[in-house]
């Protein structure tokens, strides 16, 4: 820890550069830097608070639900790392305090702990925070990791790192994993048991519209897949579909993507512009694409489109989603597609005008998935 610390005195530099270079890029703004870099909070308004749940994005903003709707204890903070996830939450959770946690530099650690009397911490997925995990245990603070995950990349690198990792896993007091794959990479790493109850990813509301016309959606798509998608896009026999929807994962840059469009196909495609609302677009889809997987990203999630009744496609590259891909093509619930573009487009005509019947399997596989969440929350509490 003592080389961790002096790294971070070198480092902080670059990374006050940095953030305000994020600012110029509209990353981030002034009231988020002054939380993340500088710890800079009105203390007053959650200083009674005693469970802080920290999630990074929207993708782990979106696996707390059944933490936040089970807890016990409703003297609930939550924290955030990103101004997208910031303002999701400050929509989903009017009711309780939402914060941008600050960066894991010490002297901003010691001095959130000391205005505040936090209990225990719940975090979220691959949140592993060494300066935050250790003060808390100093300060009897609990620390409890949630869906952890390990990408294969991620599991390598700690594993180059091994002791100070498992200095960093004894601060845990809980650990629950995402998959059984997850828990043998923690528990190799840490070196204490780690326990799989579900992936919280699957709590969901679960819903399918009886008939949907013949529209495909292209979701969570990456700038840098905007070519291909394009070229899959002309590759398709457009006589055969009602809407092609295509959502970028980043907003910002549907104006970019538009204007690579042909323009005789404007009619025909909608591309959605504004933060959120994706669900709407799934109950209207009988198959959605999903982006991150055209290129080494890893995937992106498929349960949410999945909830909605939608068939799945995917590029072959799902790293971060291997599990669930499988499992849905197991299911034939999903293909995953490993060879061109055009054979992309081949599916995606083929499938187009299925009378797709899979509400039952989709039914049978989340409550599966659900069925032990329960007994997580019953030692969350306890602990």
């Amino acid at each position: 820890m003592f080389k961790y610390k002096c790294f971070q005195l070198i480092i902080f530099p670059i990374v006050v550069i940095f953030s305000f270079i994020r600012i110029i890029l509209k990353k981030d703004n002034i009231f988020s830097i002054k939380q993340k870099l500088f710890c800079i909070y009105d203390f007053q308004k959650f200083k009674d608070l005693e469970v802080a749940i920290h999630f990074a994005s929207i993708g782990e903003l979106n696996s707390i639900r059944f933490i936040t709707d089970n807890l016990l204890n409703k003297k609930i903070l939550l924290s955030c790392s990103t101004l997208s996830s910031y303002n999701l939450a400050k929509k989903i959770y009017p009711q309780y305090q939402i914060i941008f946690l600050s960066f894991d530099f010490s002297w901003n650690v010691k001095k959130f702990l000391k205005n505040t009397h936090i209990k225990k911490f719940i975090w979220i997925d691959s949140e592993i925070w060494p300066n935050w995990l250790e003060e808390s245990k100093k300060n009897n603070i609990k620390n409890i990791l949630a869906n952890g995950r390990l990408s294969d990349k991620s599991y390598n690198k700690w594993k180059k790192i091994s002791s100070f990792a498992k200095l960093i896993g004894r601060n845990y007091d809980l650990i629950f994993t995402k998959s059984e794959d997850d828990k043998k990479k923690f528990e190799n790493l840490f070196l204490q048991d780690a326990l799989y109850y579900g992936n919280l990813k699957f709590n969901l509301d679960i819903k399918f519209q009886s008939r949907k016309k013949n529209n495909i959606c292209f979701a969570s798509i990456h700038k840098f897949e905007f070519s291909k998608i394009i070229e899959i896009i002309r590759n398709l026999d457009h006589s055969l579909f009602n809407k092609i929807f295509i959502i970028p994962r980043h907003v910002q840059y549907s104006e970019k993507l538009r204007s690579m469009l042909d323009s005789e196909l404007n009619d025909k495609i909608y591309i959605h512009n504004k933060f959120g609302d994706t669900v709407d677009f799934f109950d209207q889809s009988k198959l959605v694409f999903m982006g991150g997987s055209l290129f080494n990203h890893g995937g992106q999630n498929p349960l949410e489109a999945l909830s909605r009744g939608c068939y799945l496609l995917t590029g072959k590259h799902i790293g971060n989603f291997k599990k669930e891909y499988y499992d849905l093509d197991k299911l034939n619930l999903a293909s995953i597609i490993e060879t061109s573009l055009e054979e992309i487009s081949k599916k995606i005509n083929n499938l187009i005008t299925t009378d797709i019947q899979n509400s039952e399997v989709i039914s049978n596989y989340f409550k599966k998935n659900t069925k032990e969440f329960f007994n997580m929350m019953d030692l969350i509490n306890k602990c």
